[in-house]
């Protein structure tokens, strides 16, 4: 868990296939404190997995596991048709690889932050929730659950017991009820750094946020990134790493 009064900044990354978008997720890590990583599910293979988990042991971030539904076609931001049974085995596999790639660069796996369709899944419904955190911790017990503040899954989890990280998104524009805009509508994302950086501010101040987020795809990511951390250093939040 981080520090009382302290707020990570996390980026979801090893979704790139390679090249210039390979590039710019590994400068993005020159800017946060925290790192999701894909795992096989929606996006990522060994070598993007050894990767991002070596430059986030080389700065020092948090080391997080983002498994997915099984759907890099669609890059699990859809929801799709599939029985528990056979999630479960796919959550395993990526999980328990991703335990393995870890274990050989010797990094502790802080906590597990569901992607895409999979994690409003489990945001929206605490049955759901509790059994798709029983998958990741039989393979992560100390981890932590990555959770959207004000959701059902956030309040359920603390009253189980379970540690919490609560995340938002400094690049994603929320609806009126506390909902993200979907991707498909005009403007959902954030790409202006100081909107961003104000964004922010209110997801800590106002909605308790304990991890705040950037997404590697984000147009401009970079710069949100750059302007997010100065915010929340300039706040005093922001914990320093080695």
């Amino acid at each position: 868990m981080p520090e009382q009064n302290r707020v990570h900044l996390g980026c979801d990354t090893g979704e790139a296939s390679g090249g210039p978008e390979r590039e710019n997720e590994m400068r993005l890590l020159e800017h946060v404190t925290a790192v999701s990583i894909a795992c096989g599910g929606h996006a990522g293979d060994p070598e993007s997995m050894q990767q991002a988990i070596g430059a986030a042991c080389m700065k020092g971030c948090l080391i997080g596991a983002h498994p997915s539904y099984p759907d890099r076609a669609g890059f699990g931001r859809r929801a799709i048709e599939i029985d528990r049974q056979s999630l479960g085995r796919a959550l395993h596999q990526q999980l328990t690889e991703f335990a393995t790639i870890a274990a050989s660069c010797g990094a502790r796996v802080s906590f597990v932050k569901a992607h895409g369709a999979l994690y409003h899944a489990v945001a929206q419904d605490r049955e759901f929730a509790r059994w798709y955190w029983a998958c990741c911790a039989s393979v992560f017990p100390s981890a932590c659950f990555v959770v959207p503040y004000g959701s059902a899954a956030h309040a359920d989890m603390a009253t189980e017991g379970v540690s919490v990280l609560v995340e938002g998104f400094s690049d994603r524009v929320y609806t009126q009820d506390g909902t993200l805009l979907p991707r498909t509508a005009p403007g959902a994302c954030i790409s202006i750094p100081d909107q961003a950086a104000d964004q922010a501010e209110l997801l800590v101040t106002k909605h308790g946020c304990d991890l705040l987020c950037v997404h590697s795809d984000t147009p401009n990511a970079l710069a949100v990134a750059q302007a997010v951390r100065a915010r929340l250093r300039d706040m005093g939040v922001l914990p320093e790493l080695p």
